[in-house]
């Protein structure tokens, strides 16, 4: 019997492919997290003293993140979850016939709402953590030495301090999220596709950079409802956000598709 991809690429070439795509998508996503982070930071900071404007400034940031979050995952449903469908439809037959679309769409319509919501909720807060900690440490420095406008000093160090954390964390984000959600969407269209026999691969970057039990899971196969068992934790997929972050942070592993014809 024949084995297949789904997307008609090799394992090894479905994981650098997806690495290329990952790479573009949260270069795309950093920039637009960094500079809603760093606004977050600046309009709490701003509202100093203020307690009601202050509980504004986060409830626009999360609103705001949250537009960026569902954006971008969007993009990942369409660019990994339609285009293994797509792929899947090209390469096999049967597929046109039994493989549900609207399924699809149903799934990535309410995943995508859910982690959004949920996500932004952690985004958020961090945000404020971090202004509120800028914010006592220019407030304890300006006391003991008398400065006579606290207010300015806050602004100074938030867009100093605040830009640098802002650009760690809209790269951290944005790895992480385009992960999450490219491997989601990878693993419900294959579910969707409705092709009989569908098995999962776990395919590490490998190239020495790789943790070392990433390396050790590469080629482990399970069924599509199985999860794969990594460093001793069950994961749906490369990224799935119910593993640690050991697990899932920075991880550049792909799922591939499998099927015998």
């Amino acid at each position: 019997m024949a084995r297949r991809t789904l997307s008609g690429l090799s394992p090894r070439q479905e994981q650098a492919y997806q690495e290329r795509q990952l790479g573009i998508a949260a270069r795309r996503m950093e920039t637009a997290v960094a500079r809603e982070v760093a606004r977050g930071m600046r309009e709490y900071g701003a509202a100093y003293g203020n307690p009601g404007r202050q509980s504004e400034a986060v409830a626009s940031h999360r609103q705001r993140m949250e537009r960026i979050l569902t954006r971008e995952y969007e993009k990942m449903f369409a660019s990994f979850g339609f285009r293994l469908l797509d792929a899947a439809t090209k390469a096999h037959p049967l597929c046109i016939e039994i493989k549900n679309e609207n399924l699809f769409t149903r799934f990535a319509r309410d995943w995508i709402a859910r982690t959004a919501a949920f996500k932004v909720t952690a985004i958020a807060n961090t945000t404020q953590k971090q202004a509120e900690s800028i914010i006592k440490r220019v407030l304890q420095a300006g006391l003991a030495e008398g400065v006579a406008n606290i207010g300015d000093g806050i602004m100074a160090a938030i867009r100093s301090e605040g830009g640098e954390l802002a650009r760690w964390r809209g790269r951290l984000i944005a790895r992480t999220e385009t992960h999450t959600a490219a491997n989601s969407a990878a693993q419900e269209a294959a579910k969707a596709t409705g092709l009989p026999g569908v098995r999962k691969e776990w395919v590490a970057a490998i190239d020495g950079r790789e943790r070392p039990e990433h390396a050790e899971a590469d080629g482990q196969t399970q069924a599509l409802d199985d999860p794969f068992i990594v460093d001793g934790e069950e994961l749906m997929y490369p990224g799935d956000m119910s593993g640690s972050a050991a697990n899932v942070v920075n991880c550049r592993c792909a799922v591939a598709h499998v099927v015998e014809d």
